[in-house]
């Protein structure tokens, strides 16, 4: 694959049918290497660099998608640059934002690794993770995913690592913390499990964290990659379920962590809320029509619905509070500079100092 790749943003949008394919992105080479990373990026900011450097320190063969989802321009001229420089790193541009599923399915139709890893570009991988990874993983039964430990910058576990597949009934019971009414009750189990002890071993769980899949390349295509209907959020969860149906396995490597710092996109809170809800009501239309009663289905969505009003109100109450706070910090500013100028006892101590 050329190092720098320009897709037109009128090209149709297809899911990944095999490992051909035609124009502009093209078949993946044919000496194939031992992991292929793709990463999305849109308006990452500067973790994106750090992220970067973690996978290319990585001492195994590997190859770097990264997809342009819409950075500021002269961070992708930084990227045209570091890709041509660097033999490993291959950028795919011009494309716009196309949606996360959509972005991974591209980079996956331009990999050529036995391995595929989709990685946030907001995670900044261990020393030797990768190798960690695959190791921890050789003679699972395919199809599988693995997903490894991810923590905070403070070093703490984060939610979402290892959790269970959401069904509409253990999202009504999350949602209303029902959980409390029967702890111990398996038809009340919690979604993350991140705040239990931490395995020792490898083990298989529901489902694990879209910052960072592992699998091989063939078993993406297998299952025939991301659902594009999915613009942002949910679709780990619903490659986790197909995996599943496949009847492959979802991994827990607890041996391997990375750091993940969260919400560094320069995105809109609203609009990442809002495809979040999108998301869960197309999930479970999608996996539970016909398992669960229809009625039932329609309660839960809209309690999701209901949940994405109460989100909304909070992040308009926070923007409020913080834009108040800065108008008043401005008019104590505004003050203290006209008592300066009045030329006053206090405002002749305030220039000397």
């Amino acid at each position: 694959m050329n190092k720098v790749v320009y897709l037109d943003t009128r090209r149709r949008r297809t899911p990944l049918p095999s490992a051909a394919s035609t124009g502009s992105e093209a078949a993946p080479a044919a000496q194939a290497v031992q992991i292929s990373i793709v990463m999305v990026s849109f308006h990452t900011g500067p973790e994106l660099d750090e992220a970067i450097d973690a996978v290319l320190a990585q001492n195994i063969d590997l190859e770097m998608i990264l997809v342009d989802n819409g950075n500021p321009e002269e961070v992708t001229e930084a990227l045209k640059v570091r890709a041509l420089t660097d033999p490993r790193l291959s950028l795919l541009t011009g494309h716009g934002n196309i949606g996360y599923a959509a972005a991974c399915n591209l980079g996956a139709r331009n990999a050529c690794g036995e391995y595929l890893l989709l990685l946030n570009p907001d995670c900044v991988l261990q020393r030797d993770a990768l190798r960690d990874l695959i190791q921890a993983t050789e003679g699972a039964v395919r199809p599988w995913v693995a997903g490894c430990r991810i923590v905070n910058p403070d070093g703490t576990d984060q939610r979402g690592s290892r959790r269970e597949l959401p069904t509409p009934w253990l999202t009504l019971v999350e949602a209303l913390r029902l959980d409390r009414l029967a702890p111990n009750h398996p038809y009340f189990r919690r979604l993350n499990q991140h705040d239990q002890p931490l395995p020792e071993q490898t083990c298989v769980v529901p489902a694990v964290s879209g910052a960072c899949m592992l699998m091989p390349l063939d078993d993406y295509r297998l299952i025939g990659g991301m659902d594009e209907r999915y613009y942002l959020h949910v679709e780990d969860l619903d490659l986790c379920f197909s995996i599943a149906k496949a009847g492959g396995g979802v991994l827990f490597v607890p041996q391997v962590s990375i750091v993940h710092y969260k919400s560094t996109s320069d995105a809109s809170a609203v609009r990442i809320e809002w495809y979040k809800a999108r998301g869960f009501t197309q999930y479970f239309r999608k996996n539970f029509t016909g398992l669960y009663p229809d009625l039932f289905l329609t309660a839960v969505n809209v309690l999701v619905w209901c949940y994405f009003v109460i989100r909304l109100a909070s992040l308009i109450k926070t923007s409020t509070v913080g834009t108040m706070a800065a108008l008043f910090r401005r008019t104590g500013a505004f003050q203290s500079i006209g008592t300066d100028r009045s030329g006053g006892k206090d405002g002749r101590k305030g220039r000397a100092a």
